[in-house]
């Protein structure tokens, strides 16, 4: 087997190609690549304790500790103690981390575009099939990594 002509290979060329090109993108609104999932979860549900983001996210405790402390120190988010359970720590968008949904919209749209531009609606609508499926062989067959984001 030729390693550099497999699926493997291309999948995590572009898979890094991207990655930097997302990091990128985020810089230019003073976030890092994988703060967004964060957003991104707490614009779905604001108030999630760091476990649930953990869990949510598919990261460690210390990675997701690290993203929440880098967030707060720049405004986006806010930790809280749960009035019900002193233990627990509550994550919570600040003024500046609900703003900041429009600016990270718009660069994930550019993006999207830039990268996508020269694939068919058709071609968008199969590959979005085939993410979905390899996201579920993930989820059912093999182990989650030992690193992060």
């Amino acid at each position: 087997m030729n390693i550099e002509n497999s699926l493997t290979y291309l999948l995590t060329q572009v898979s890094i190609t991207y990655r930097n090109h997302l990091q990128k993108a985020m810089n230019e609104i003073d976030l890092h690549g994988g703060q967004i999932f964060v957003l991104i979860s707490l614009w779905n549900t604001d108030g999630q304790s760091q476990i649930d983001l953990v869990k949510n996210l598919g990261l460690t405790s210390p990675t997701i500790n690290k993203m929440i402390g880098s967030l707060q120190r720049n405004g986006f988010v806010e930790n809280c103690r749960s009035p019900d359970d002193g233990r627990v720590v509550r994550v919570y968008l600040t003024e500046k981390g609900i703003e900041s949904k429009a600016l990270v919209e718009e660069q994930w749209a550019k993006l999207e575009a830039s990268v996508f531009a020269n694939l068919t609606e058709t071609e968008k609508l199969i590959l979005m099939q085939i993410f979905g499926k390899l996201k579920e062989n993930f989820s059912k067959n093999i182990a989650p990594p030992s690193n992060d984001l």
